[in-house]
């Protein structure tokens, strides 16, 4: 039958006709062969943490960055927004959040979040409300309060609040946003703890933090991340003026950042095998630390709490907060992307 439909066919229309029908399915073709590969060759999406990982890595991205006692171009390595700052936790307290149609209608009134991005927002914090990855009222309304679309890098547009890591360049990510809020709320930060962040990256944890304390410090090492997160901080200050109270530095994090120390909270956003042992110094009797700890590959989020005994010895209790469920963080690294999963000759700080 397929025969005779062809034979019909050859009779029946212009072979001019039958030229311009095939042309044309050729060039769609070549055309829809060629623009997927083109979209994908050129596409800054990283498709797997391996991926991620091994951009980490490469030495020269990480030997772009700096000490913090640098000049450069007379940019200051150092951000401090001063003496006066702005209060993110009265603000986050005077927000309702009885309902969403409250909770609505004051981020209309008060805030100039993109309203696109609001139901998303709201419908992630019922969810780790309901999973204990966000217990406190105050960790809600901070969550609430932070736009996490503006900390999603360009290239992962369309997934702002997608329940996933996603990368910022530099072999760098923006953790998913269960595990920034259980991190969030095992920090138990309250108003007046003094917190220190190692490991900037795209800025949202401690965007989170200035909601919850005023006293908020954050420490990067690759410089391009750097100074590209402090660009953007200051670019919402005026929407959003609790970022204005965020301390930035570019600096090795595994050293804290002893001229204000000590800290009542420190959180680490990048995987070790150990406790950095600065940083333990620099955490106060009763404080609290949470980081990754483990192996490459398998890490858990460990809340280490500081206890001092009445002889003056260190005693440290550890938990797992996800009891037995593992994460995967990118490496913590040196000024020359050395791991810091060995053993280290400490420096002065």
């Amino acid at each position: 039958m397929s025969c005779s439909v062809f034979n019909f066919l050859k009779k029946s229309i212009p072979a001019s006709h039958v030229f311009a029908v095939f042309s044309g399915l050729m060039t769609g073709t070549a055309f829809g062969l060629f623009i997927p590969l083109m979209v994908l060759s050129n596409s800054e999406k990283v498709v797997s943490y391996e991926e991620v990982a091994a951009v980490s890595m490469v030495e020269d991205a990480l030997r772009l960055a700096g000490r913090s006692n640098s000049e450069e171009e007379g940019i200051s390595y150092i951000t401090l927004p001063g003496v006066q700052k702005y209060d993110g936790p009265r603000l986050a307290q005077s927000m309702p959040i009885e309902t969403k149609e409250t909770w609505l209608s004051w981020m209309g009134k008060n805030r100039g979040d993109d309203p696109a991005f609001l139901e998303q927002r709201w419908t992630w914090a019922q969810n780790l409300v309901k999973t204990s990855e966000l217990k406190h009222p105050a960790d809600v309304r901070a969550f609430l309060l932070t736009p996490r679309e503006y900390f999603v890098r360009a290239q992962n547009k369309g997934l702002e609040y997608a329940d996933t890591w996603l990368p910022i360049g530099y072999g760098a990510t923006i953790t998913d946003p269960d595990v920034v809020s259980m991190m969030t709320t095992t920090l138990n930060v309250n108003p007046g703890d003094k917190v220190l962040e190692i490991g900037t990256g795209s800025g949202y944890q401690s965007a989170i933090l200035s909601y919850l304390t005023k006293d908020v410090y954050t420490i990067e090492i690759i410089k391009p991340l750097f100074f590209e997160t402090d660009a953007l901080y200051h670019n919402l200050e005026k929407t959003f003026p609790s970022f204005s109270a965020i301390n930035r530095k570019l600096g090795d994090g595994y050293y804290g950042w002893g001229e204000f120390a000590p800290f009542d909270k420190i959180i680490v956003t990048c995987s070790i095998d150990h406790i950095p042992p600065p940083l333990l110094r620099q955490l106060k009797a009763g404080g609290i630390m949470v980081l990754p700890l483990g192996p490459p590959n398998r890490q858990y989020i460990m809340e280490i709490v500081k206890n001092e005994a009445a002889d003056g010895s260190i005693i440290l209790s550890r938990r797992d907060v996800y009891n037995g469920q593992s994460v995967r963080f990118i490496p913590f690294r040196d000024e020359i992307g050395a791991s810091y999963s060995t053993p280290v000759i400490e420096k002065s700080e």
